[in-house]
């Protein structure tokens, strides 16, 4: 008489939260297991088999059949072909989808050096528990350079215009003020004038910022592919 096994469909009450070594095998199983050991000082086989809590804007993924939090057991691959090769050999071997998985997601991005895009795509696979197997797919264009193709010039072309027809109003409103002093700035609309102004170099100060953050982001990224950001 052959063995019976049953298995849950995907909620959040039954979904594992527990560390493991590879093999799926209870820590508490393996006489003179460090736990204390730091991920970063771990193989990445054995980061496979610990569980990752989501991340606090807890993005769900919204399959076919549930919606999955962000986080779970994560293989990282890697940028080395040959070391992503090993590891999902060892995965396998380890069993590291088995009966009890109800969906892998694959994820990784995509830079399209022409258009500038970044693309954001993930694969996911679901396994319900009548042994089929259903896949969806997700693709989210992000545009981190914002004065890319002609569309990205014009819009330059416009803040520039924009930046000096402002400075010209403020060297304006400059010689304005020595002449008049503090009279005026008993005119309303010489106020709110200033006000607008000030915000618009606040603004730009903000933008610039911004930028300057994209580029480095970009940069540390394609200079360190396998880090985690």
């Amino acid at each position: 008489m052959s063995h019976l096994r049953c298995t849950y469909s995907y909620s959040h009450s039954t979904a594992q939260t527990a560390d493991f070594v590879p093999g799926w095998t209870p820590p508490s199983w393996i006489h003179g297991y460090n736990s204390s050991l730091p991920i970063t000082e771990r193989t990445r086989l054995e980061r496979a088999f610990l569980f990752t809590a989501p991340d606090e804007h807890d993005n769900r993924y919204a399959g076919k059949v549930a919606k999955y939090p962000s986080g779970g057991y994560v293989a990282d691959l890697t940028e080395d072909p040959n070391e992503a090769r090993r590891l999902l050999n060892d995965l396998e071997s380890n069993l590291w989808i088995d009966q009890y998985t109800r969906a892998l997601l694959i994820e990784f991005n995509i830079l399209n050096p022409n258009s500038k895009l970044f693309n954001q795509v993930i694969f996911a696979f679901e396994y319900p528990t009548d042994g089929s197997t259903l896949w969806t797919t997700s693709v989210n264009v992000i545009q981190l350079y914002r004065y890319a193709g002609s569309a990205g010039v014009v819009a330059l072309l416009s803040e520039i215009g924009c930046a000096i027809f402002v400075l010209i109003i403020t060297i304006l409103e400059l010689i304005k003020a020595c002449r008049m002093r503090l009279r005026c700035f008993k005119e309303i609309w010489t106020v709110i004038q200033w006000i607008a102004i000030v915000l618009f170099y606040i603004a730009v100060a903000l933008y610039t910022m911004r930028c300057l953050w994209t580029v480095w982001v970009v940069e540390d990224l394609m200079n360190n592919p396998g880090d985690i950001f």
